[in-house]
């Protein structure tokens, strides 16, 4: 199984999307799993689960979202990033105190 997630901002209007992603779900003949959203602020993120991967590639490129996978990869690489930066900030404190 994989998950599309969809943001829409406070902007948009939440109703004429939904139907617009339910409209296209059914001339796709696709069946969600799951279909979820989570208020924000401002907005909505929507996480739809389909049984095919290419069903939830075929839905966040139509929609303007990503996989949820996606997200996980992106997160990951930003913890790495910041914990690369930390071990150098660290390093040049143990060199400076050093000397």
């Amino acid at each position: 199984m994989r998950t599309a997630e969809i943001r829409l901002s406070g902007d948009d209007d939440l109703v004429a999307r939904l139907t617009d992603m339910r409209v296209w779900l059914d001339q796709q003949r696709i069946e969600p799993s799951t279909f979820t959203y989570f208020h924000l602020v401002p907005g909505v993120k929507l996480r739809v689960t389909f049984e095919f991967e290419n069903e939830a590639v075929a839905f966040a490129r139509k929609f303007g979202g990503t996989l949820a996978h996606e997200h996980r990869k992106a997160a990951q690489s930003q913890i790495v990033s910041a914990e690369a930066q930390l071990t150098q900030v660290h390093g040049r404190v143990a060199n400076i105190s050093l000397h």
